[in-house]
């Protein structure tokens, strides 16, 4: 059995007194493809923003290769995340005035250092999704596709362990959400990164090494 990165022990959330998840317990390990299938409003964005420490549980605990974080202060919280979580959302964010290779080096940049000294690396993570030859391209000049794979080598530029994403193919159609899908199933395969995908397509899940499905706020196992 591979080793857990991450799990989770009852862990619950509500908003306004209307709870959104109940006693999630979850387990990721090292190097294995996830889906998190639901309905809109099932609370699946709510699930990847606890596991990221972007938002608080109301109860439970999360860990991390088995040491507990989720009493981190906002500060330990950021770094932590800055360190081990790639973040994916639905609607890319990319920035419209960075060339697509300056997007990509973003996360780096943030951290202190130059465009010019993260370059070769974000165009080696560009060539792995397909799109080095889009490097010098403003992401206007970008199908949704192209723009999601660009969120994507972003997301990885830091080669973190946990690669968490909010219904990346949600915006796409479904042949550039094929293409999306196939480059998650590759990464996992070939860098080993743990990957949990949040999605409604049915379809596509089912190719991920395992799926969980919420329903009312409690995770399952079968559809």
């Amino acid at each position: 059995m591979a080793q857990a990165l991450l799990h989770t022990a009852n862990l619950s959330k509500a908003y306004e007194g209307r709870p959104i998840l109940e006693g999630i317990d979850l387990v990721l390990e090292e190097g294995r493809f996830y889906a998190l299938v639901g309905h809109s409003g099932s609370g699946k964005t709510t699930l990847l923003y606890l596991l990221a420490l972007l938002e608080k549980a109301d109860a439970g605990e999360i860990f991390w290769r088995g040491e507990p974080i989720h009493g981190l202060s906002a500060t330990a919280a950021a770094a932590w995340r800055g360190q081990q979580i790639g973040f994916v959302f639905q609607f890319f964010h990319l920035i419209a005035e960075l060339k697509v290779w300056e997007n990509v080096a973003l996360p780096a940049i943030l951290q202190g250092h130059s465009f010019r000294q993260q370059k070769a690396r974000a165009l080696d993570l560009l060539r792995k999704v397909g799109l080095q030859e889009k490097a010098e391209s403003l992401p206007i000049r970008l199908s949704g596709g192209e723009q999601q794979r660009v969120a994507i080598a972003r997301a990885l530029f830091l080669s973190p362990p946990l690669l968490l994403a909010d219904e990346p193919t949600g915006n796409l159609d479904n042949e550039q959400a094929q293409r999306v899908w196939t480059l998650f199933l590759e990464l996992a395969k070939d860098t080993g990164t743990t990957i949990l995908v949040a999605t409604h397509n049915l379809a596509l899940a089912e190719t991920a090494d395992q799926v969980f499905y919420l329903r009312r706020g409690r995770l399952h196992q079968n559809p």
